[in-house]
Formats: structure tokens, C-alpha cells, sequence
């Protein structure tokens, strides 16, 4: 228990600094796990295996963000009930929770591998580049269950307030990815990245699984489902959700129109798309951290405390996305010459797209990471409809982006479509937190 950290107590920006910093020294490690994939693939196998990872990045992160929304409206309520002291709640809904975990992850599993070829052929991916691209998404998808199960354990030891644990499951998970994909890429290719990545998720979620189960979480909860938790979890989980799938669901129609442009096209906005997690290490982290603290104090009823650690979060999130900035733009095309290797002027012509596009993605960091915080502070207080809409916002802009401006701006307007879509998401999320915490405040001054 000794991680465990009860954040209705104490400074809110000395608790979600102390919480952010371990969340981000995982997230980094995270970034390098997805990093070092690509650049075995891409200097190892080539430009085109580049490339057909590359033509499954919105699939691949469209499941990936459904899982991760789901389970992160689970952790929403484990921690309002932590803030709440309700451990014997927090107990029912933690088992709840694993139940609905498992059926998803059976449902996008065998969904996936049996509609991945149709999926691909729908994003017109190039012919050359399909067999590798289905291969590397159905192993994948094939997994998701160890994902599922690593990210609920993740989230449930977030709304205690440990990041330390999590983050040394992926120091170990990160070093075991890497000696894998050397020992697996040479033999099997594509799918040995793939096989590589799975192993090593699930020593993680073994590890933290470990660390739950000292904590006492499973004394005494009788491993049975709780009709009485089912219907808050799914309140949470679903929106959200479905919210990351709308989002992506922009991705793959951004994608469609990405895979028109040829391979090297594809090869340059995946190597930006990769280092995308770059630019979102810090706000990810501090996503996180508001989430939980946001949580507990909701759920012990400290709005005041709320207040404070939304404003304290504001200073995290805009520092944190100027300093980001400031070594993307300078430093991308080092950055993204990581990834690649091949003939000189195909890597160029690589390395050109792949540089536009993360200096348009850097820009708009600042309101991306707005979206985060304000995103998270209103699914910390429970709720999750603004989020879900915000999603749509996403989606709209995209497609404004890709069918419209792209008849009058050709490639820029797909390079434009993410962060065109930041800000106007962002403002929708400011504006519905301050009516929403109002509203809260209000009602909460009206019962005393």
C-alpha cells in the first residue's frame, strides 16, 4: 500500500507534479516502445514495411482508444469511490469492471481479425503494402485482450493514486519489447514486431496485477458481478468510449484519403503520426493526473479543492506544451530520421511530408493539451456527454478538412485535418467546465 496516495489532502500542484512525474517518465517509455517498433520496421524491413505500418495507425489506434476510453471511465469512478473512502464500492466495482472489461475485449478481438482484410481493402491501402499491413493489425487485434487487462489494472492503481507502479512495469515491459523485436524481426518479419509487443504488455500487466493484489483490493470482494456498480462503470465508460471511437473514426477517413497520396506519403505522416506521441508525453501525464485528483476530491466532496487543482493544471498544461514545442519544431526532421532508412531520395521525400506535418501538429499543441485538461476535469466530476460531443467536434472538423480543403489545398488539407480540429474541441470543453462546475457548486451549496 505504500504507493497508494490520498490526493483530498495536501497542495494540488505538489500532488499532481509528484503523480505526473512517474506517469511521464512511463509515458516516454512508451513513446520509446512505439518507436523502436517503427524503427526496426523502418531500417530493418524497409521503407514499404514502414509503410504498411503506417496505413494501420487509425485502425490500430481506434481500437487502442476504445479500449483505453472504456477503461478510463472505469477509473473515474474507482477513484471517486477512493476519494469517497468507499473501499468495499471500489472493491465491487473493480470486479464489475474486469467482467465488462473481458466481453469487450472478446467482442473487438474477434471483430477485428475477421474484418481486418475488408477494413484495409476499404481504406484503399495500396496493393503492395495490404499483406503486410493485415498481418501486423490482426496479430494485433488478436491481442487486445492482454491490452485490455494491463490498462484496467493501470487505471485502477491511477485512481489510487500510484503512477509509480505502472511506470516500472514499463521499464520492464520496454527493455523486454526491445530485446524481442530483435530476436523476433529477423526471423518472422512483421508479424515478429507484432508477437514481440504482446509478450512484453504482458509481463506489464502481470506485474501491476501483482501490485493490485498486495494492496488488498481483492480481499474479501467475492469475485462477483455487482448489478448495482454495472450501471455507473457503463455510464462512464461507454461515452468515453465512444468518444476515442468517433474520434478515430475521423482517423480512418483522414487515413482513406492519406493512402491516396502513395507511399511515401504514408510513410511521412506515420513517422509524424509515431512522434505525435512525443508531443503528447506531458499532456498525457497531466490528463491523468487531473483526472485523479479531480476524482477523489469530487467523490470526497471538495469542490473548492476541484477548483484549485483545475487552475493548477492549467499552468501544467500550458508550460509543459510550449517546452514540447519548442524542441519539435527546430529538431522534427532529426527526429523523425530515426525511423527510416532506404535510398536517399525516397527518404528525403519521406522526411519532407513527415516534417510538415509535425510542425502543424506542434502548433496546435497548446490547445491539444487544453483538451486534455479540461476534458479530464469534466470526467473527473462524472461528466462524460461533453467529452462524448467533443469527439463528434473532432470528427466534423476532419471531415471538413479532408473532403473540403483538400480540393483547394490538395495534401495540406489532410495534413491539417488533426490540428485544425484541436481548437474548436477545446473551446467546447472551457466553456462547458464552467457552466457544468458552476452548476456542481451550485447544488452542492443548496444541500448544506
Amino acid at each position: 500500500m505504500s504507493n497508494v496516495k490520498d490526493m483530498t489532502e495536501g497542495k494540488p500542484i505538489r500532488l499532481m507534479i509528484g503523480f505526473s512525474v512517474p506517469l511521464l517518465i512511463s509515458n516516454v517509455l512508451q513513446l520509446l516502445f512505439s518507436v523502436v517498433d517503427s524503427a526496426i520496421i523502418g531500417r530493418i524491413l524497409g521503407i514499404n514495411a514502414f509503410a504498411s505500418i503506417g496505413a494501420i495507425a487509425s485502425p490500430f489506434w481506434l481500437v487502442l482508444s476504445l479500449v483505453f476510453g472504456i477503461n478510463q471511465g472505469f477509473g473515474t469512478l474507482f477513484a471517486q469511490r477512493f476519494g469517497a473512502k468507499d473501499m468495499d464500492g471500489l472493491k465491487k466495482a473493480f470486479v464489475t469492471a474486469a467482467y465488462f472489461a473481458g466481453l469487450f475485449a472478446l467482442m473487438i478481438s474477434i471483430g477485428g481479425v475477421l474484418g481486418c482484410r475488408s477494413l484495409m481493402e476499404l481504406l484503399r491501402t495500396p496493393p503492395h503494402l495490404i499483406d503486410g499491413a493485415v498481418t501486423y493489425l490482426s496479430l494485433v487485434w488478436a491481442g487486445k485482450p492482454i491490452v485490455f487487462a494491463y490498462s484496467l489494472m493501470a487505471v485502477m492503481l491511477f485512481a489510487l493514486g500510484d503512477s509509480k507502479t505502472p511506470l516500472r512495469a514499463m521499464i520492464i515491459a520496454t527493455i523486454l519489447n526491445i530485446a524481442l523485436d530483435f530476436a523476433l524481426v529477423f526471423p518472422f518479419g512483421i508479424a515478429g514486431v507484432a508477437f514481440a509487443s504482446l509478450l512484453a504488455q504482458s509481463v506489464a500487466f502481470v506485474y501491476c496485477f501483482r501490485a493490485i493484489r498486495k494492496t488488498g483490493i481483492f480481499q474479501g470482494c467475492g469475485f462477483k458481478f455487482d448489478k448495482a456498480s454495472a450501471w455507473p462503470l457503463l455510464r462512464l465508460a461507454l461515452p468515453l468510449g465512444f468518444r476515442n471511437a468517433v474520434i478515430e473514426i475521423g482517423g480512418l477517413i483522414v487515413q482513406r484519403h492519406v493512402n491516396e497520396y502513395g507511399t511515401e506519403f504514408i510513410a511521412g505522416v506515420a513517422a509524424a503520426k509515431r512522434m505525435y506521441s512525443l508531443l503528447m508525453i506531458a499532456g498525457g501525464a497531466i490528463e491523468a493526473s487531473v483526472a485523479t485528483f479531480v476524482a477523489q476530491n469530487f467523490g470526497a466532496g471538495k469542490l473548492d479543492r476541484v477548483k484549485q487543482g483545475v487552475k493548477d493544471g492549467l499552468k501544467l498544461v500550458v508550460g509543459s506544451s510550449l517546452v514540447i514545442m519548442a524542441v519539435a519544431l527546430p529538431f522534427g526532421r532529426q527526429i523523425l530520421s530515426i525511423l527510416i532508412d532506404g535510398d536517399a531520395g525516397q527518404v528525403s521525400e519521406v522526411l519532407d511530408v513527415g516534417v510538415r506535418q509535425l510542425r502543424l501538429m506542434s502548433v496546435g499543441l497548446p490547445f491539444l493539451y487544453l483538451l486534455f485538461m479540461y476534458r479530464a476535469a469534466l470526467q473527473g466530476i462524472g461528466n462524460t456527454f461533453i467529452p462524448m460531443l467533443s469527439g463528434f467536434v473532432e470528427l466534423l472538423l476532419r471531415i471538413i478538412s479532408v473532403v473540403v480543403l483538400t480540393r483547394y489545398l490538395g495534401e495540406l488539407g489532410v495534413l491539417l485535418s488533426d490540428p485544425l480540429a484541436w481548437p474548436f474541441a477545446t473551446l467546447l470543453l472551457v466553456i462547458s467546465y464552467i457552466i457544468v462546475f458552476r452548476k456542481v457548486k451550485r447544488n452542492a451549496d443548496n444541500t448544506i
